[in-house]
């Protein structure tokens, strides 16, 4: 295990979510397949745009893929999973909202990363280790993200600074007793609602616990997301990239 994991802790519970999601599946899932973008156009309340926290690392390091070529070229030949472009492959460590009236105003937007960014930028610079697989019952095929809890951290920085996002992670399931039990993930394909299950699992069950590569991160990022329903995977728009300088920054908003 590299260093990136952390403490014995938080792998296990990392590990323990990546099961219980594939348990849940495979397991205990039956009849036909679920259709991501079914489930997204009701969650996004008809392709409304969602403005997030994310780590874009298949725009900003795309080599790091190689790993996870052979596995990505076989989800996409398959009828069960749409495999997104590699520059549209992202982490989301936080879901602020959507771009409508009555949620995030885009006039907003910008007040989110002025107030989060000195904060951010307390964040020390850290590693991820991408590896092993699973599926949830939404339909996302992901991979797993060991991170030392450091999107937990920035988590906490960003609520801290803007009243928005402590409103949404403070009412999200993810927040157990006060205690945010975030797991990061990084989805590598959406599940079309079509094929069946065996055959999905014979595409995953080879990857469960492989080892794919480490990324080391210099900065959080917030986006725009334009997943859109004649176009799922439009460009990334970063609205802002947040440097991170450890705990010793304490100096003012930059951009």
């Amino acid at each position: 295990m590299s260093n990136a994991r952390g403490d014995t802790d938080l792998i296990n519970l990392y590990q323990a979510s990546m099961k219980s999601d594939w348990d849940k599946f495979f397991l205990e899932g039956e009849g036909a397949l679920p259709s991501y973008w079914d489930y997204w156009e009701d969650f996004s309340n008809s392709w409304r745009v969602p403005i997030q926290f994310i780590q874009p690392i298949g725009l900003d390091s795309p080599r790091h893929f190689e790993s996870l070529e052979p596995l990505l070229s076989k989800l996409d030949s398959s009828i069960e999973v749409i495999v997104p472009p590699t520059d549209w492959l992202h982490i989301t460590w936080v879901h602020i909202g959507f771009l409508m009236a009555t949620d995030i105003m885009w006039s907003q937007v910008e007040t989110f990363y002025v107030n989060a960014s000195p904060r951010l930028r307390r964040v020390a610079p850290f590693s991820i280790e991408l590896s092993g697989v699973s599926v949830d019952d939404k339909g996302v095929v992901y991979v797993g993200v060991y991170d030392s809890g450091a999107y937990r951290g920035a988590r906490k920085q960003a609520r801290n600074g803007v009243p928005k996002v402590y409103e949404v992670l403070r009412d999200s399931k993810e927040f157990i007793d006060g205690q945010d039990m975030f797991v990061p993930k990084l989805p590598i394909g959406h599940l079309s609602g079509e094929g069946n299950r065996q055959n999905l699992l014979r595409l995953l069950e080879d990857w469960r616990t492989v080892e794919f590569t480490t990324i080391q991160l210099t900065h959080l990022q917030m986006a725009r997301v334009p997943i859109m329903p004649h176009d799922h995977y439009a460009s990334l728009d970063v609205v802002a990239q947040i440097e991170m300088r450890g705990e010793n920054y304490r100096e003012g908003y930059h951009n």
